[in-house]
């Protein structure tokens, strides 16, 4: 370790070799920034289910297996989406929320952490380690909390793929559906880079050998994520392939747009990649991820190269810019990545490759960086104590004005969020879909990301001071790794989500859909209590506001500018928990904090980006490997850290899907978005006898299939593959080939089983679906859907039933039954005449009126105001206008000439079309209900 020591002295000092002078320039040291004050409001983004709750998901895995972890929340909008705890738990169920207001994923086996493994790096196998494969299997939660004033309040656990953070306790059993407001997830307990890469492969591309423990369940509103402790003596999965997503890791048929493993001079195109080729006898310098006069839309750049022919692993890359001072990180063998820092407008940039003061290698590349603002920022919050002092934990000798301080906090909190959007871009681009990343929300001020402090535009941070003492943000109650005793009795049911919730709603600024990333200065750790205080690792959201939340316990280890990255990443001071956390087991070294704290904040901000957990990469726990995405030299790894070492620093392809038709992360080149895609709708999935029709208005993006809690394979649709699904280089049914974004997919069971790996009828086959309004539902049990879902009525018509919509879970429910028959079906079953509904601002049910004089009620039916649909004896019921979550908020029924009842309740919840399949007629309708209608399903059968 010595070596990395010594590299980062080197680079803490910055001094850069000036080939042209022969002078060394050292850069000045960095200026304090004056106070930081509440800047002015950010563009809207988009919004989730007004019926949603806030979810919560946190980041990254328990690093011991024992301890559970409890984030109550008093009311499920208060929920984070996902919680991603440390800690694993041992007996609590986690049963079902996921990210953004999602799905949560299943839990994952639990990876050794660091401890006892000394300087060992993630790269290295542990015999004997199991990755927490299978993150996020469709589970069945409910589909949306409940807004305030809307029912008793009910609480959730973020499930997780990998050990949540704090894990929870391992179960057998998917989540239901999603709703709104979930807990934080955890993140996955830290992985070897083998295991990444083991639990990737078998898990995306291994139908007969699927790769992750089965789902968490989750229950109440304490969000965190779980994972079961590794099993003893259960041999681990090894792969040689522990870099990013290979062919092997991808749907079938689905090529992989970039050579992952090996150094190619080739785009995803099959053009030459740039090559420099200096006059003067020095070496050619090869740019492999990036073309010459290339256009990006982000201000920072990782650039990727080889200087072919070159030996040496104290070799340096340096990168000058006319307008920003050099920038300068380790090589290996000819290999470099390096940070580049972009203006808007053409930049030229000039590489040199340092052996010592030699240049043996020089290039030059032009970048166009335009500015793409007509999308939502991400904005970037530090939440306060009404007292508090404005200091962070940092250990005795790293402390003082900008070193621990608030504006120490608000210029590493910047950086942090350059590096994400550096490394989105890298990874949306590997996988074939250009540099999309998140923008930031910026404005004219100095700025900190280089040494110089020359004004710039530069990321905005909103100073939040909460209406709560640093005492009571510090609360043991209040902290998410905190355990409580058998039989203590809480005094709060409060979060670090809910706290940040509550100082955003104070500040009063962000009007309208907005997507905020919020760290929490005052986190303490507290050696004596050997606990983690006020902090959390949660995402999610619901409505217009979608969150992250991270403690600041290990931003003494992130950089505060661009010049610190490389010195950061391989600071390999050992932690000093007298002074500092080692978290979750897996920040024993300095750059491990900066990549857990870094990287898990990433994991919460995917939650915000309505992610979940998944079998591999940054949601599970791949972020104890974000730094390989940036350094070509990692401690404890030999050798260059080329693309296919990066193991877990890579987004799982499920994720990029959901991530390539995210609003914050659109291009310019996109099409504008219809406005069916703008809101959410939900999903509708109906039995046929072909098999499952899956409908929803704003198109369908990925089909996920898991089985027993396994992710098995999924089938993705966007508008870069639609030309392989028509030309039968992918695996596509009819309606699979129509559009970009089909609206409508018939899911022949019988051939998806085949594509899958095959199950039996005994198997639980979930189906995750997403929309390409970022919506996401699942199918709990096909076979249950198809097979029990189904019955003979009295004439011999098999009568089929839709997915329920609502949980039907209000206290005093009931259910009721009403059967009655299209005109146009040969049947004796009573026909409709009339429709009565009871609603006011809540549905609270209604009545079928029959032609033989009989009626039906759907609901108790005891209150609102009283309106009547006629039906002529010409016309019929063709079908329904439902919004719903947890329960049933508004409808309007609509016969086939066009006459309507009108909006009837309240508008929350995603929107639902209820209409019978071509081909087949209304049966009934039944549903239940207490002071309002809770759940609804249709009923049909085959026309004739």
């Amino acid at each position: 370790m010595d070596h990395f020591r010594k590299l980062k002295a080197k680079f803490e000092g910055l001094t850069t070799h000036d080939s042209g002078s022969q002078k060394a320039t050292t850069h000045p040291p960095v200026q304090q920034q004056g106070g930081y004050s509440p800047y002015g409001a950010q563009q809207p983004g988009i919004h989730p289910p007004a019926q949603s709750g806030a979810q919560q998901q946190g980041i990254y895995p328990p690093a011991k297996p024992g301890d559970a972890q409890q984030d109550a929340y008093s009311t499920p909008w208060q929920m984070p989406t996902h919680n991603d705890t440390p800690y694993p738990s041992s007996g609590i169920p986690s049963d079902g929320i996921g990210p953004g207001g999602f799905f949560a994923p299943p839990q994952q086996q639990q990876q050794q952490h660091y401890g006892g493994h000394g300087n060992q790096f993630p790269g290295n196998t542990f015999p004997g380690a199991t990755f927490p494969g299978g993150a996020y299997p469709p589970q069945s939660y409910p589909p949306y909390p409940p807004p305030p004033g809307e029912g008793p309040p009910q609480t959730f656990v973020g499930s997780g793929g990998p050990p949540p953070y704090p894990p929870v306790a391992p179960s057998q059993e998917p989540p239901s559906k999603p709703p709104v407001a979930v807990s934080g997830s955890a993140l996955p307990a830290m992985a070897t880079a083998a295991a990444v890469a083991a639990t990737a492969t078998a898990a995306v591309g291994n139908p007969s050998g699927p790769s992750s423990a089965p789902p968490a369940a989750q229950d109440g509103l304490r969000g965190q994520d779980s994972a079961p402790p590794v099993q003893q003596g259960q041999p681990a999965n090894y792969s040689s392939n522990i870099g990013a997503l290979d062919s092997s890791q991808l749907p079938s048929g689905v090529p992989l747009p970039l050579d992952q493993h090996d150094i190619m001079t080739t785009t995803e195109r099959g053009e030459k990649k740039h090559v420099t080729r200096p006059g003067d006898g020095r070496n050619q310098m090869l740019f492999l991820n990036i073309s010459n006069n290339e256009t990006v839309h982000q201000r920072f750049l990782i650039v990727y190269g080889q200087v072919p022919g070159i030996k040496g692993d104290k070799d340096r890359i340096v990168v000058r810019h006319p307008y920003f001072p050099p920038l300068t990180f380790p090589a290996i063998d000819g290999y470099f990545k390096i940070l580049v820092e972009l203006e808007s407008g053409d930049n030229g940039l000039k590489f040199e490759y340092l052996q010592g003061d030699a240049v043996v290698g020089q290039g030059e590349l032009t970048i166009k960086m335009e500015p793409y603002t007509d999308k939502p920022p991400l904005i970037l919050a530090v939440v306060i104590g009404s007292d508090s002092k404005g200091v962070f934990d940092s250990p005795p000798d790293a402390r003082g004005p900008g070193i621990n301080d608030l504006d120490a906090a608000v210029r590493k909190l910047r950086c942090c969020a350059y590096l994400w959007q550096a490394f989105i871009a890298e990874q949306m681009h590997r996988q074939g879909f250009g540099r999309r990343t998140i923008r930031l929300e910026e404005e004219y001020e100095p700025d900190t990301m280089a040494r110089d402090n020359e004004r710039r535009m530069t990321a905005k941070v909103h100073i939040l001071k909460s209406r709560r003492t640093v005492a009571e943000i510090q609360d043991k109650e209040r902290a998410q790794q905190w355990t409580p005793p058998p039989g203590y009795k809480r005094h709060t049911e409060e979060s670090q989500f809910s706290l940040a919730n509550e100082a955003l709603d104070d500040y009063g600024v962000f009007k309208g859909s907005h997507h905020v990333a919020c760290l929490s200065l005052d986190s303490h750790w507290d050696p004596e209590q050997q606990l983690l205080l006020g902090h959390a690792a949660l995402g999610g959201g619901s409505g217009d506001r979608r969150l992250g939340v991270f403690g600041s316990h290990s931003t003494h280890a992130w950089p505060a500018n661009a010049e610190e990255v490389a010195a950061k990443f391989l600071d390999t001071t050992q932690t000093d928990t007298r002074y500092l956390a080692n978290d979750c087991g897996g920040c024993g070294e300095y750059w491990r904090a900066a990549n857990v704290g870094m990287g898990a904040f990433l994991h919460e901000c995917g939650h915000l980006l309505t992610l979940a957990h998944t079998p591999s990469g940054i949601m599970s726990r791949g972020f104890d490997d974000y730094n390989r995405t940036f350094m070509i030299s990692a401690p404890g790894f030999d050798g260059p850290v080329r693309q296919r070492d990066e193991a877990g620093a890579h987004w799982h392809r499920t994720d990029v899907i959901r991530l390539r038709h995210h609003p914050c992360l659109r291009l310019p080149s996109d099409p504008p978005l219809r406005d069916n895609e703008k809101h959410e709708s939900g999903f509708d999935v109906l039995p046929t006898e072909r098999g499952l029709l899956v409908q929803n208005d704003s198109g369908i993006t990925m089909i996920e299939v898991w089985v027993d809690g396994k992710y098995r394979n999924h089938r993705e649709y966007t508008a870069e593959n639609l030309e392989r699904r028509r030309n039968g280089s992918l695996p596509a049914g009819p309606d699979e080939m129509a559009t970009a974004f089909p609206r409508e997919i018939v899911v022949d069971v019988n051939s998806w089983s085949g594509w899958a790996g095959g199950w039996s009828k005994s198997d639980k086959v979930q189906l995750v679906l997403t929309s390409r309004a970022t919506a996401t539902d699942n199918v709990d049990n096909v076979n249950d859907l198809l097979h029990k879902g189904s019955r003979h009525d009295h004439e011999g018509n098999v009568v089929f039933s839709s997915n329920q919509l609502g949980k039907g879970e209000m206290k005093g429910t009931e259910k009721f039954e009403a059967w009655f028959s299209g005109k146009d079906m040969r049947s004796s079953t009573p026909k409709l005449v009339s429709i009565e509904i009871r609603a006011g601002d809540m549905l609270d049910g209604f009545i079928l009126h029959m032609d033989d004089g009989s009626e039906r009620k759907v609901g108790k039916c005891k209150g609102g105001n009283r309106s009547v649909l006629s039906i002529d004896p010409d016309d019929d019921l063709d079908h329904i206008v439902v919004n719903s979550g947890w329960w049933i908020d508004g409808l309007e029924f609509v016969t086939r000439q066009g006459h309507t009842s009108g909006w009837k309740g309240g508008r929350g919840g995603g929107r639902h079309i209820v209409k019978p399949p071509l081909g087949y007629c209304w049966m009934g309708i039944t549903g239940s209900g207490a002071d309002w209608l809770d759940s609804l399903t249709m009923h049909y059968a085959k026309r004739k």
